[in-house]
């Protein structure tokens, strides 16, 4: 289940690459998945996925140049949308899938991280604050 998509990033070896980041269903118990590199621009518009959309993609381990566990290279060729998780007004389904995965604390992830070198993670804040800043432009 796709929750994080990355904003593009224009990259000499892929033209443009974003890094897309979920929830991996299919192990048992829901686990963190990070997903690099996807073109999503230049996929096809049927491999095109959604926030919380269901995919189905062959993966492989980065290896040597990318150790975090929950890292993998996906091959785009064999992307499938199989379902979406609707938010239902209440976010209730789709809770039901982060819910296990989430941390008690920042610190709980970083201690984490540490230890396993695992890269994501998700922690409810007791405070949120948002800043905006205007990027700048793409040449």
């Amino acid at each position: 289940m796709i929750t994080v998509k990355t904003y593009p990033e224009l990259s000499n070896k892929y033209r443009e690459t974003s890094c897309v980041a979920g929830i991996r269903l299919d192990q048992g118990a829901p686990q963190h998945v990070r997903l690099f590199p996807v073109p999503f621009r230049l996929l096809a518009e049927e491999a095109q996925f959604s926030k919380y959309s269901i995919i189905e993609v062959d993966v492989e381990p980065h290896g040597k140049r990318d150790s975090r566990p929950e890292s993998l290279r996906p091959d785009l060729d064999t992307l499938k949308i199989v379902g979406e998780v609707p938010a239902d007004g209440d976010w209730r389904q789709r809770y039901k899938y982060v819910e296990p995965l989430v941390a008690p604390s920042l610190c709980a992830i970083k201690r984490d991280q540490e230890a396993n070198g695992t890269s994501l993670g998700v922690f409810r804040p007791i405070e949120v604050a948002f800043r905006l800043t205007a990027a700048d432009p793409w040449p």
